[in-house]
C-alpha cells in the first residue's frame, strides 16, 4: 500500500467523531419524503465548506438531489455512490395516520459508538460515509482518472400518487436517481449506498402497488339488514376485512411459489395490505359504501407484472364480490450480468479484506435481495450497480436497530479504496 493511499485510510479513521456527528446533523435535518430539499441544503453546504465541488440540482420545489463530484481527467472509469435522502413517511401523514413519531426514532442519537435513529440508518449515515470517503480521496492530492459521483437522491423509498395525493410529490421507488441518470449524472459503474451487513446485492426484487376497491350501501345502525351472504353485507368496509385475509393468504402462496437462491441470496418476494379507507371516522352510524385497499407486492426480476395482476385478481375474485384491482405503479427489479459486475465486485472484496482482515459474507441477508432499490435504477439502463454497505442491525420493526460508528468508518475506508481501484488514482510527483 502506497504511503498516500495509507494517508487516506489514516484521515478517515481520525474522522470518525466528525463522520458521527454528520450522521447526527443529517438525521436531526427535518426533510420528509416529498420535502427533502432542506437536507439536500445541508449536503450541498457541507461539500463547499469542505472544498468540494458539487451541484444542487433542484427537480420541483422542495424536492432537490445534490451531486459531489470528485473530478477525474477524463482517462479513466467512472464511479458513482448513490445514497437516498428520504426516508418514510414523516409530518402530518405519519402523525395522524400512522402514529405519533418518537423523536429518537425519527430523528437521530448517540450512545456512545452507537446511533439510534430511522434517518440515520436508512439512509443518511451511509450518505455521510460516502461523503467523508470522497473527501479524504480529494485530501490526499491523488488524481483520479475517473469521476467519482456522490449522490444524495430523493425519492428512493416507497411511494406512487394515488387518490388525492397526486403529483411528482409522491414519486418514489427511484424518482430522483432515474432523473439524475436521464440528465446525464451516469458512470461505468455504481454502488448503492445502503445498509447490507458488508455483503453485496446486485439483484432485487421490482415493485407493484394496487388499489382494490370494494362498494357498499347506506344503511342507518338501527335499519342495518346484514344479509345471509357476504355479498349481501351492506358495508364495503366488512366486505373488505374478507378480501384482506383473502390476499394475506395468496400472499404466503406468492412468496413460496416464487422464493428462490440467488447468487446474491435467498429472494423472497413479499406481498401485503398496507393501506386501508373508508367510512367516516365521525360518522360511524352509516355502512361505508367505499372501501379501499392498497396492495405492495415485490415481484422477481423480469416477472411480466401482467401475470401478478391477474393471479392477485382471482384469488380476490374467489370471495365472489365485485371489485375494481388497479396497479397504480410498478417499478420492474433487475439483476446484474456476473460478467458485467465481477470487475466492481472485485475491488470491493479485495478492500474489504484489506480493511477488515476477512472476506465479505457470502450471501445478503433475505430482506436486503427482496427490497428494491437504485440499484434497478442503474441495471435498467446498463450501468452494473450493486448495493453494499455496514450493518444497521437485522430490526424488524422500523426504528429499533441502530449503527455502530466504527463500521462506518470501515465503510468509508472500503469505499475509499474501491474508488480508487476503479476510478485509477494518480499519484502527484
Amino acid at each position: 500500500m502506497s504511503r498516500r493511499v495509507a494517508s487516506i485510510l489514516d484521515s478517515i479513521e481520525s474522522a470518525k467523531e466528525e463522520l458521527a456527528e454528520l450522521m447526527l446533523l443529517l438525521g436531526n435535518t427535518y426533510g420528509p419524503f416529498g420535502h427533502e430539499a432542506a437536507t439536500a441544503s445541508v449536503v450541498h453546504d457541507w461539500y463547499s465548506s469542505n472544498g468540494m465541488e458539487s451541484d444542487f440540482v433542484e427537480i420541483i420545489e422542495d424536492r432537490a438531489c445534490v451531486v459531489g463530484r470528485v473530478a477525474g481527467d477524463g482517462s479513466g472509469q467512472s464511479l458513482i455512490y448513490n445514497a437516498h435522502l428520504d426516508t418514510e413517511a414523516s409530518g402530518p401523514d405519519f402523525d395522524t395516520l400512522m402514529d405519533a413519531p418518537d423523536p429518537n426514532i425519527v430523528g437521530a442519537r448517540r450512545e456512545g459508538d452507537l446511533i439510534y435513529g430511522h434517518t440515520v440508518q436508512n439512509d443518511r449515515g451511509c450518505m455521510a460515509m460516502q461523503m467523508i470517503a470522497g473527501r479524504a480521496i480529494v485530501e490526499s492530492g491523488i488524481k483520479l482518472k475517473g469521476d467519482l459521483l456522490l449522490k444524495s437522491a430523493v425519492g428512493e423509498t416507497g411511494a406512487a400518487p394515488v387518490d388525492e395525493y397526486r403529483g411528482l410529490r409522491y414519486e418514489g421507488k427511484g424518482f430522483g436517481t432515474t432523473y439524475l441518470v436521464d440528465h446525464g449524472y451516469r458512470a461505468d459503474y455504481a454502488v448503492i449506498a445502503e445498509t447490507t451487513d458488508f455483503a453485496a446485492s446486485w439483484i432485487q426484487c421490482g415493485a407493484a402497488y394496487y388499489k382494490i376497491t370494494l362498494r357498499g350501501r347506506n344503511m342507518y345502525t338501527p335499519r342495518l339488514i346484514r344479509g345471509d351472504s357476504l355479498a349481501e353485507q351492506p358495508s364495503a368496509i366488512v366486505r373488505a376485512a374478507s378480501v384482506v385475509e383473502l390476499i394475506e393468504t395468496w400472499a404466503v402462496a406468492f412468496e413460496q411459489e416464487r422464493t428462490r437462491q440467488t447468487e446474491c441470496g435467498m429472494m423472497r418476494p413479499k406481498a401485503q395490505v398496507g393501506a386501508i379507507r373508508g367510512g367516516i371516522p365521525w360518522r360511524p352510524n352509516r355502512s361505508a359504501t367505499y372501501a379501499a385497499l392498497y396492495v405492495d407486492v415485490r415481484t422477481l426480476p423480469g416477472e411480466d407484472v401482467s401475470s401478478v395482476t391477474r393471479s392477485l385478481t382471482n384469488a380476490i375474485k374467489g370471495s365472489g364480490l365485485e371489485v375494481e384491482v388497479e396497479l397504480i405503479m410498478h417499478k420492474a427489479g433487475y439483476e446484474a450480468s456476473r460478467e458485467a459486475i465481477d470487475p466492481l465486485l472485485g475491488s470491493i472484496r479485495t478492500a474489504h479484506r484489506e480493511v477488515r482482515g476477512n472476506d465479505m459474507p457470502e450471501f445478503a441477508e433475505d430482506a436486503v435481495v427482496g427490497m428494491w432499490r437504485d440499484t434497478n435504477v442503474y441495471n435498467r439502463v446498463g450501468i452494473p450497480s450493486l448495493t453494499f454497505g455496514p450493518s444497521r442491525g437485522r430490526a424488524a420493526v422500523q426504528g429499533t436497530g441502530f449503527i455502530d460508528v466504527n463500521d462506518f468508518v470501515d465503510g468509508a475506508k472500503i469505499y475509499a479504496l474501491t474508488a480508487l481501484d476503479i476510478c485509477g488514482g494518480l499519484v502527484p510527483e
